[in-house]
């Protein structure tokens, strides 16, 4: 892979640490951009010895300013901007099941979290892609969009969660079409169940669940296990590769052929 650079949001997170972690292996730089200041600091520190080709800043990518500032920066410090591997999201803090249990702010957060953040994202790095003639955007979407039966587990607002990340599918088939020109691809993962580190967000969840909840949600999974930050790690990889040049437009799940 040429040397440039990939900006990863939700880097410091469970996921976005192992895609990290692979995109360095690679020799990509990497700029990290994590609305967890705590988290961001230690994985700059973990990850020391590739400095001069890892960096980050702190950014809620819920926010216009705040998200092109990070681009900004990130094309400041190391030039050529390659890649954008959105992994910002989540289901958000409420843990509700019913729709009549959703405040109206509560829904357009988990909204804005999920598909606004990857418009913001993506509109700030497309100009610089275009001057380029060439990039790679990778969206995070997951096998939710499809819809999930039955009680919640380790997705707390699953309704609109399921809404952006359904809606995510679609603005990643339109993006792909009108950036194809400019030599700008675009493709979504649908993770599955994926188990990070001890610690991180959706481990501590999955732990919390009860033994029988837990072989149940699991039991959607033809191998009986969950994946890992690993596994998707490789997918990025991949669709970011020369050799995925012509893949653009694909939503592809990594999920162990769950259901």
């Amino acid at each position: 892979m040429e040397a440039s650079t990939a900006i990863v949001t939700g880097g410091a997170g469970g996921i976005g640490k192992a895609v990290v972690r692979r995109l360095l292996d690679t020799g990509l730089s990497v700029f990290v951009v994590d609305a967890d200041q705590s988290s961001l600091d230690s994985l700059l520190s973990e990850f020391g010895a590739a400095s001069g080709r890892l960096d980050g800043c702190r950014a809620d990518v819920m926010d216009e300013r705040q998200t092109i500032a990070a681009v900004d920066r990130a094309a400041a410090r190391f030039g050529h901007i390659y890649a954008l591997v959105h992994v910002a999201g989540g289901a958000g803090p409420k843990r509700a099941r019913d729709i009549e249990d959703f405040q109206l702010s509560e829904w357009a957060h988990v909204i804005d979290l999920n598909l606004t953040s990857a418009f913001l994202a993506a509109r700030a790095v497309v100009p610089l892609m275009r001057k380029q003639g060439r990039g790679r955007i990778v969206l995070f979407s997951s096998i939710i969009a499809d819809g999930e039966k039955g009680p919640l587990t380790t997705v707390t607002g699953r309704l609109p969660y399921a809404t952006a990340k359904a809606a995510l599918l679609g603005f990643t088939s339109q993006l792909a079409k009108d950036l194809a020109e400019a030599g700008i691809t675009v493709n979504a993962l649908m993770p599955g169940l994926i188990l990070g580190e001890q610690g991180t967000r959706i481990r501590d969840k999955f732990d919390n669940l009860q033994p029988e909840q837990q072989a149940a949600l699991l039991g959607g999974y033809p191998g009986g296990k969950p994946g890992t930050g690993e596994s998707v790690a490789a997918a990025v990889e991949f669709l970011l590769s020369e050799p995925a040049s012509f893949v653009s437009g694909v939503a592809l799940p990594v999920d162990g052929a769950y259901r």
